[in-house]
């Protein structure tokens, strides 16, 4: 165990756990996570959180501090900035009229789980989220910040998508999207995105939190999509040159970053001091 970094006492003694990289299986890459478990964190401590590298997954907050690697880059969209591209504004037009989304507060029932295991089964196969209720109210709705779900809707009531967002001072931050895999064609979850960054606007937010880009995953670059993306470096956040990962600028400064947060990383959470 360490401490909590000095800037956030209020997480409490982190727990660092070695395992798998799970952006990488196929490498066999080991790696390396710090876990807090802070209980109840108002919105400001979650976003200070977030400046310091990290995210939350059910009641835990955490940050991968690998041995030789930082990848795992937070990235957010100036919403102020922020202007879909050609393709997102096909999906707006493809989609338009055929949802309604409602905003509840999280809840988990035999409706959400019929949903949930069809596109756990349909993305993940073996490897997806367990689908019990218990599971997935330990994932999705046991949380720790100002959590909202925004339940998608056809036009005859039937539940097609759900997505988890938290909400910080500054922004909102995405959680997890869950679609309807019979709807791929639609890009539901580029929709989801766009709409979030639009319930952002209206509430008056600065960004739209995306989680962590890391380069060289294929499941997670589709970030860099998005115009108006920032990149957390350890020490601030940093306009992005491009949206295309392999542009000379955007992998220059995606190195930059992992410099940063390393030092970074070495200060707020001495996981070598405890070992």
């Amino acid at each position: 165990m360490i401490p909590a970094p000095a800037r956030l006492p209020r997480l409490g003694p982190l727990v660092v756990v070695d395992g798998d990289c799970a952006y990488f299986p196929d490498d066999g890459r080991p790696s390396r996570t710090v876990y807090a478990l802070p209980g109840r964190l108002r919105p400001r401590d979650y976003q200070e959180a977030m400046s310091l590298g990290m995210r939350r997954s059910g009641t835990l907050v955490y940050r991968p501090v690998c041995v030789g690697c930082r990848r795992c880059q937070p990235f957010r969209v100036d919403v102020a900035h922020f202007e879909p591209s050609r393709s997102q504004r096909r999906v707006l037009r493809r989609s338009e009229g055929l949802f309604d989304v409602e905003l509840t507060r999280p809840v988990v029932d035999d409706e959400h789980l019929r949903l949930y295991r069809r596109y756990q089964e349909d993305q993940h196969d073996k490897d997806g989220q367990d689908t019990d209720e218990e599971s997935y109210a330990r994932f999705l709705v046991d949380t720790v910040a100002d959590t909202w779900e925004l339940a998608w809707r056809d036009r005859r009531g039937e539940l097609v998508a759900v997505g988890v967002v938290d909400v910080v001072d500054d922004g909102v931050s995405t959680v997890y999207f869950y679609w309807d895999p019979a709807l791929r064609d639609l890009s539901l979850g580029v929709l989801s995105a766009l709409w979030e960054i639009d319930l952002a606007r209206r509430w008056g937010k600065q960004y739209y939190y995306l989680g962590y880009l890391v380069g060289g995953s294929r499941a997670m670059s589709y970030k860099a999509q998005f115009g108006g993306g920032q990149l957390w470096d350890g020490a601030q956040w940093v306009a992005v040159p491009s949206r295309d990962l392999a542009d000379p600028a955007m992998q220059a400064l995606m190195g930059r970053a992992e410099q940063g947060a390393t030092v970074a990383d070495a200060l707020h959470f001495p996981v070598d001091d405890a070992r």
